[in-house]
């Protein structure tokens, strides 16, 4: 058979890089209301605070989009999965729910990531307010994972653009009309947006399970076992975990230096910037995933991922090396002085990110593909231990650096960390057969 063609690749990924877009979008657009609140210090470090904890909370959540692709195989795997998912969701509803209004958040606030009492006051409502979430990310992921298996990546596409716009009109109207909380303000928009966002795409992959339910007598369509999906996704779970512990591990070394707020909040609006900047390479992973059928397809996608990494990067330096990063901050954000002193140098590091990203997103998918995902719980561990021992010597031994660029750099080094082993590992894969296996000539692919 011929590789596959770069314009199949690329019609593939293109609504995955606007769905990427628009979700780590909506991080800048909310930050448009609370740097216009009365003490936008304490409304970014309060946010982004409450976000951070909130997205630990909601991790198993997160994986169930690539789980679900993966082991989806008929009507009988696709009820377990969706029982599996809304029960995940649940469970992460309630801690939030617990940590926003129980002496549980108390102690969280207090001991395990420390900030000042306002901003923990501040950061337990906006957890309360995004209680609903786990939920629908749950469901949005298993509306997602239909979509992919059928290569219906514009639902995807349609449906997140159109989250980004109700958004961008709720946040448009905080600033219209003032807010108390521009936190608040934020969380409510966000969970609004998420809503009507999965009810579309449930909406429009009612035709691949209405197809999926009428093959069901399919001898094909075993029942999914428990621990197949366990197999699968825990060792998922467990680096999504790591992925989403890494900003609340960084806001609570953040919490150590002598101004927390200064830090977390200028953190919170670094970190939304390097993810709206840097999101189109987290598509190449489902694109990994899901296109290569031969070594030809994957040299393929290879090349493609290489050009998109160049293609962004270079698009990340025009914007933070010249003086379009100034006009960001003061112009978008209103950023203080005080702020902007400590923002500025942090955003120089994000042209990095890109290479890193890359890699990791793509050797993941690999490592999905083959079933292979024991390394994630390994990798992951590992990773969070060095950045928090890092971290914390570092705020011992240092205690006036500029806690932004502490934190961007940890965060950035998190995922070249991340990339390094998973390459190495789906590169094993390969060389040994396990990925694409080499046959002989005259009876598929040659060597």
């Amino acid at each position: 058979m011929p590789p596959l063609p770069f314009r199949e690749i690329f019609r593939f990924y293109l609504p995955l890089v606007l769905t990427s877009q628009m979700m780590t979008l909506s991080g800048p657009v909310i930050n448009i209301a609370v740097g216009r609140s009365a003490d936008p210090k304490l409304e970014f470090a309060a946010y982004w605070l409450g976000f951070a904890v909130h997205l630990f909370v909601e991790a198993p959540c997160l994986i169930i989009q690539q789980a679900a692709a993966t082991l989806l195989a008929g009507h009988r795997s696709m009820r377990r999965l969706f029982f599996g998912a809304l029960l995940l969701g649940l469970l992460g509803s309630a801690l939030s729910f617990a940590l926003g209004t129980t002496p549980l958040g108390d102690w969280f606030f207090r001991d395990v990531v420390p900030t000042t009492p306002r901003a923990a006051a501040l950061a337990r409502k906006v957890l309360l307010v995004m209680t609903p979430i786990p939920v629908l990310v749950s469901m949005r992921g298993m509306g997602n994972a239909l979509a992919l298996v059928a290569r219906e990546t514009p639902l995807i596409a349609r449906a997140t653009v159109t989250r980004m716009v109700v958004i961008a009109c709720l946040v448009g109207i905080a600033v219209a009309v003032g807010t108390s909380s521009g936190a608040i303000a934020g969380a409510a928009s966000l969970v609004t947006g998420l809503l009507v966002e999965t009810l579309l795409v449930l909406h429009g992959t009612r035709k691949i399970r209405r197809g999926l339910r009428e093959r069901r007598d399919d001898p094909d369509d075993v029942p999914l076992h428990y621990r197949e999906i366990l197999r699968v996704a825990a060792p998922l779970m467990v680096s999504s975990y790591a992925w989403s512990s890494v900003r609340p591990l960084i806001n609570s070394i953040l919490g150590r230096l002598p101004d927390p707020e200064l830090a977390q909040g200028g953190f919170g609006v670094v970190i939304p910037l390097l993810l709206v900047t840097c999101s189109p390479l987290w598509a190449l992973q489902n694109v990994t995933l899901i296109l290569p059928g031969s070594r030809a397809d994957l040299r393929r996608v290879v090349r493609f991922s290489a050009w998109v990494t160049v293609f962004f990067a270079g698009l990340i330096a025009i914007i933070n090396w010249t003086p379009l990063r100034s006009a960001l901050l003061q112009g978008v954000f209103s950023l203080s002085p005080e702020m902007q002193k400590v923002v500025a140098p942090a955003m120089l590091l994000i042209v990095l990110e890109p290479i890193f990203l890359a890699t990791r997103s793509a050797s993941q998918g690999l490592l999905i593909k083959a079933r292979r995902t024991g390394i994630f719980a390994a990798v992951s561990f590992a990773k969070i231990a060095l950045m928090a021992a890092v971290g914390l010597a570092l705020v011992e031994r240092f205690p006036t650096l500029n806690g932004v660029m502490l934190g961007t750099g940890l965060f950035i080094s998190g995922e070249l960390f991340d990339g390094l082993f998973y390459s190495l590992r789906a590169r094993s894969l390969l060389l040994g057969g396990v990925l694409f296996p080499k046959v002989a000539a005259g009876k598929g692919e040659t060597p």
